[in-house]
């Protein structure tokens, strides 16, 4: 493979994209869509350009390692851009989002899928594990940028920037308990309890917490005494990102959730940054970073096997997609009245896509169990939300926006 082929590819997307981003997403066709639509036409689906097997390492492996550093990096960004206070001021929609709704959406889209799809217990399980975490990378459109905050008030978007980025790294003890069940089921309730939650979660906490205050107490002092040239969140971004993730998996733990952890605690710590500027960040981050994985996933998706699923496989899981947060939304409505109205509650509940975060679970639940259906399933759904959930962006925001000044006025 032309590395020179790729990198014009790649780049030149990238590029077109930056240059259409305000139009694009005016018309609803935000970045994710049009990179993943990009990657199925410059793959064998359509102009055979590229193939992912070209890159000379395993599809799985690449994109599991792939989606784990561009997960990590859209992390930092989500967290940073909290403003100083926001978890003692939202408690209640953090406790009720992460630890009653993961477990409702888990368990609606468990449900769905084992009674619909047609695949065995543990399956439907792994599946509804791995389209449970709300994605950082495909709300973005909704949390920056000039059409977020045009229409979508600040609480809605930072509740949405909180909530992907916790059940993100969450959902690594989700996705673990169904593999554990079919690889090791004698062991598996210790090694949950012992192994993945005591060391790999708590251990991924309290490590996040630790070093994101330690390296915000450094960035202070060298703020302060005049040692960096630069002291955006830019500078400090990548590298924090990278080294957590890094320094997060050598010791054990859950890296994913050690590099939102630290973020929060780091962002939290140094002085409140202006939302213009984070915004930027976030915007450079996302071009440069995160929309050339959907590239490679429109590189890798599995279209000659979606269609040996049927036509009933698309619409269960479309039907699981969208349910499950509908559902847990609903469900959460009696400890949310005072936090969001009706119209936001409506919104939340729609608006809760799946990608990265997604994919990299899949890949990490098929390389551990073995099963390729995994993989399949999961990039079916997906897709299906990256579409219906990319270009409903400005309709949705839209709707919000009206309802919102109607009952206000």
């Amino acid at each position: 493979m032309d590395i020179n082929l790729v990198l014009t590819l790649f780049a030149g997307t990238i590029l077109v994209l930056a240059l259409l981003s305000s139009l694009l997403q005016r018309i609803s066709l935000p970045g994710p869509v049009l990179a993943l639509a990009t990657g199925v036409l410059l793959g064998p689906a359509v102009l055979g350009v590229v193939r992912i097997e070209d890159f000379g390492v395993p599809t799985g492996e690449l994109l599991e390692q792939a989606t784990r550093i561009t997960l990590a990096v859209g992390l930092a960004g989500v967290a940073l851009r909290l403003p100083h206070g926001y978890w003692r001021r939202n408690r209640r929609w953090v406790v009720s989002s992460i630890v009653l709704g993961m477990l409702v959406m888990f368990a609606v889209a468990t449900g769905i899928l084992w009674a619909l799809l047609g695949v065995p217990f543990l399956v439907a399980l792994t599946l509804g594990a791995i389209i449970t975490p709300t994605d950082p990378v495909v709300t973005t459109p909704i949390v920056t940028g000039s059409l977020a905050k045009a229409k979508i008030p600040s609480r809605v978007r930072y509740d949405i920037s909180s909530e992907s980025g916790l059940n993100d790294g969450l959902g690594y003890l989700f996705v673990l308990l169904p593999v554990l069940l079919t690889t090791s089921p004698e062991t598996a309730g210790r090694e949950l309890l012992l192994s993945v939650f005591l060391r790999e979660i708590l251990g991924a906490a309290l490590f996040g917490a630790l070093v994101g205050y330690v390296l915000a107490r450094i960035f202070l002092v060298a703020k302060d005494k005049g040692l960096m040239e630069d002291n955006s969140y830019l500078g400090f971004l990548l590298p924090f990102a990278l080294l957590l993730l890094g320094a997060g998996k050598l010791l054990g733990t859950d890296a994913v959730l050690a590099v939102f952890v630290a973020a929060a605690v780091f962002g939290q710590v140094i002085p409140q940054q202006d939302e213009d500027e984070e915004d930027r960040v976030e915007d450079v981050v996302n071009r440069f970073f995160l929309l050339p994985i959907f590239i490679l996933l429109g590189l890798a998706l599995p279209f000659g096997e979606w269609s040996a699923l049927g036509w009933a496989a698309p619409v269960v899981l479309l039907v699981a997609l969208l349910l499950r947060r509908a559902v847990a939304l609903l469900a959460l409505r009696p400890l949310l009245r005072r936090v969001h109205s009706v119209p936001e509650t409506v919104f939340l509940g729609w608006f809760g896509p799946i990608g990265v975060s997604a994919l990299f679970y899949a890949t990490l639940a098929e390389r551990l169990t073995g099963n390729h259906d995994l993989f399949v399933h999961a990039t079916l759904a997906i897709t299906l939300s990256v579409v219906i959930h990319g270009v409903s962006t400005a309709p949705a925001s839209e709707w919000l926006r009206r309802r919102e000044v109607g009952r206000t006025s």
